[in-house]
């Protein structure tokens, strides 16, 4: 990484980020060798995990080539130029962090892996419950089971980008952090709290 100031390589602090993004992109080669990216909905055990068809484009290519490269961001606000100047648009910028995860894809074929998978799936996207745990020979499922693969990428290496204005003097970054935290949009806070860890006070 170019700005190493920005460079995460805390095991504990990727999963983190791993367990809490609502969504990641998995990117791998696609028809004719042009790259492919796809949004997910997925869970981190130690592996990237998410559900889909098994039939289609995605399939056809992760069977032909199961390299991939998995990329998921949290804790993000856009920071406004003027909090700095009121003239240089230089000093936009967006705070975040964010995972890239490569590897290589894999089928999950055992039925009670497959249905534990997509109960901890619906665990995290539908916290509330309200619906029937899946099971292998549940007759509700049978159907859906066997159009619905799951699968799973396995981490080969991980890095990060942890972007809380480091590069920016510790006047800026309070004035930044404060500003953040009066504005309160969704994930604000976080990111002010993020900025401040940065400073030496």
């Amino acid at each position: 990484m170019r700005r190493k100031e920005f460079e995460g390589n805390d095991k504990k602090s990727l999963e983190e980020v791993l367990k809490t993004a609502e969504i990641g992109n998995l990117a791998f080669t696609g028809p004719e060798g042009f790259p492919r990216i796809t949004p997910l909905n997925y869970v981190y055990d130690g592996r990237i995990l998410w559900h889909g068809a098994i039939a289609g484009e995605r399939f056809e290519c992760l069977q032909r080539d199961p390299r991939a490269t998995f990329c998921a961001v949290s804790a993000q606000s856009y920071v406004p130029s003027f909090l700095l100047s009121e003239e240089n648009a230089t000093n936009a910028t967006a705070a975040f962090k964010s995972v890239i995860v490569r590897g290589k894809c894999q089928v999950i074929n055992d039925p009670q892996e497959k249905c534990a998978i997509l109960n901890t799936l619906m665990d995290r996207y539908q916290p509330e419950g309200r619906y029937r745990k899946v099971t292998p020979d549940d007759p509700m499922y049978l159907k859906v089971l066997a159009a619905t693969g799951v699968f799973a990428l396995i981490v080969e290496e991980m890095t990060g980008k942890f972007k809380f204005a480091q590069n920016k003097s510790e006047e800026a970054r309070g004035k930044i952090a404060s500003w953040l935290m009066k504005r309160g949009l969704p994930g604000d806070r976080v990111v002010a709290e993020e900025i401040l860890k940065t400073m030496k006070g």
